[in-house]
């Protein structure tokens, strides 16, 4: 299991990790900007010229346990334009087609899955579900682990 010292030695291992096969790899969310606690997920974006399934990892920064979560997206080229407030660059240039295709709910379409690949995907997101209620103690996502138990 990978341990880290600070959240830059988090970014540049997953620029490393993924720099390969992407046009694009950037941070989403409030790990993007904000200090790491105990329990965060780093939502990572992939962009390049292959889909695949996403990616999860579970890591330490310091002592904290944190969740890699890498999702992969088709890369369009377009005009480049200002990053959301919330969105760490990591790798490339954000372009309008990122930008329009996030924004666009079939970019969030379903994966067909093999049954092996739907019970690892099952067990990623009771992962993901029980770390955001141990970072914010709200028992809603519990009842969305127990849906999956």
């Amino acid at each position: 299991m990978k341990s880290f010292s600070t959240k830059k030695e988090v970014f540049e291992y997953i620029k490393k990790k993924f720099k390969k096969e992407s046009k694009l790899i950037l941070v989403r969310g409030s790990t993007a900007i904000k200090s790491v606690k105990k329990f965060s997920d780093f939502d990572i974006e992939i962009w390049g010229s292959k889909l695949r399934k996403p990616y999860y990892e579970i890591s330490f920064l310091k002592e904290k346990p944190i969740l890699i979560s890498a999702y992969y997206y088709k890369y369009k080229k377009g005009k480049e334009v200002p990053k959301p407030k919330n969105v760490r660059i990591l790798f490339g240039k954000y372009n309008k087609e990122a930008d329009k295709s996030f924004n666009n709910p079939k970019h969030f379409a379903k994966n067909k899955y093999s049954q092996k690949e739907k019970i690892k995907r099952e067990c990623q997101l009771i992962v993901d579900f029980f770390f955001k209620y141990l970072r914010t103690n709200k028992k809603r996502y519990i009842q969305f682990i127990q849906k999956r138990i």
